[in-house]
């Protein structure tokens, strides 16, 4: 299981996120996330996609089916990477807009911490809407925030091969 801090992180501060996919010639690939889910068994991370950041994403996910994302909050830079391999995909509906509707909100605010001056519909425009919904079985969860702890295994969360 994703433990509870790092619940309460995605669920509640976490505010920009990206991925990357390889392909067979272990070229990587990244993909812009623009909002996330944890599924119900604590397990699951379903990932929101833009259109626009498509490209090699699925051919990469059934040729291998590795997926790494990371997660971040703006201003604090506290940073988790979550390894798993590829389930499923689907069109993005329903929670999934909810889900990106909760980024874009935190992004915002954020971001104006920052930059007290910007506007909050140009900050917004960044989060773009998703096209695909994305589930992986996450495997194993990286501290990724700046300091001497970087790169750490926090857990391992699934057992290899089990989705």
């Amino acid at each position: 299981m994703i433990p509870g801090k790092i619940l309460r992180f995605l669920e509640t501060r976490a505010n920009i996120a990206t991925s990357a996919t390889r392909d067979r010639e272990l070229v990587p690939h990244g993909h812009r996330v623009v909002g996330w889910r944890v599924g119900p068994d604590q397990e699951t991370l379903t990932c929101l996609i833009p259109a626009l950041f498509t490209d090699h994403l699925l051919a990469d996910l059934e040729d291998n089916g590795h997926f790494a994302v990371t997660i971040e909050e703006i201003p604090t830079h506290e940073t988790y990477q979550f390894k798993g391999r590829y389930l499923r995909h689907r069109k993005a509906a329903g929670e999934d807009m909810v889900a990106n509707a909760r980024m874009r909100e935190r992004f915002v605010t954020g971001l104006q911490v920052l930059h007290a001056g910007a506007p909050a519909a140009i900050l917004a425009a960044f989060i773009l809407e998703p096209a695909i919904a994305l589930d992986i079985q996450v495997s194993e969860i990286y501290l990724q925030t700046p300091g001497p702890g970087a790169g750490t295994l926090l857990a391992p969360v699934a057992e290899a091969g089990r989705a």
